[in-house]
């Protein structure tokens, strides 16, 4: 009731309240008031939603808005709760005008998110043969002693070949690799064998 009796007062031509168990009737732009539904049951209705209406997260914590975007790239606003009057009207405006409205920390992870992928994108190519197969092969959870024996070469070779495909993306570790690459694991390109 705050924000149809907030946002009426602010000239928003119209403001509806609907309850998430129902299908998502026809919209300008959908306010998600985290406050009274689980992340789970706001996932759901995101869903059902589409791609056609703008989506606002309001009163959310910063753990679920971040959980909530990387499951459902199409939402285009996000209001923490501590976001003020003046940010909430400010970003309304913009979200109905075609607009984006993110909160500076979610879309600065989202902006070194998207840098690191384009990074692993230009280094993905550079991999050798034999580093992405490798890379598959680490991805489905097998040790080096693993997967040295399944291509029959010794367990230094492998940590050697681990060493210098981690150094080429960027990555810290086999997982965060793997993470990373986990859409191009299969490469039907050809490589820099």
């Amino acid at each position: 009731m705050f924000f149809k009796h907030f946002l009426g007062e602010h000239g928003f031509h119209q403001l509806s309240i609907a309850r998430l168990d129902s299908p998502p009737p026809a919209s300008q732009l959908w306010l998600l008031d985290a406050g009274y539904a689980p992340a789970e049951a706001l996932s759901e209705f995101i869903t059902q939603c589409g791609e056609q209406t703008p989506i606002a997260l309001v009163n959310i914590a910063e753990g679920e808005a971040e959980w909530l975007v990387d499951k459902h790239p199409i939402i285009n606003g996000v209001f923490y709760s501590n976001a003020t009057r003046e940010q909430l009207l400010a970003g309304i405006q913009v979200l109905l005008e075609g607009g984006d409205w993110l909160p500076r920390p979610l879309m600065e992870r989202l902006l070194g998110q998207l840098r690191q992928m384009r990074q692993v994108s230009a280094n993905k190519a550079s991999l050798t043969l034999r580093e992405r197969e490798i890379l598959s092969l680490a991805s489905k959870g097998l040790s080096n002693a693993e997967i040295a024996a399944q291509l029959n070469l010794s367990p230094h070779t492998i940590k050697s070949h681990v060493h210098n495909l981690l150094r080429k993306i960027g990555a810290s570790n086999r997982a965060e690799a793997a993470f990373l690459l986990r859409n191009h694991l299969d490469w039907p390109e050809p490589c820099n064998a």
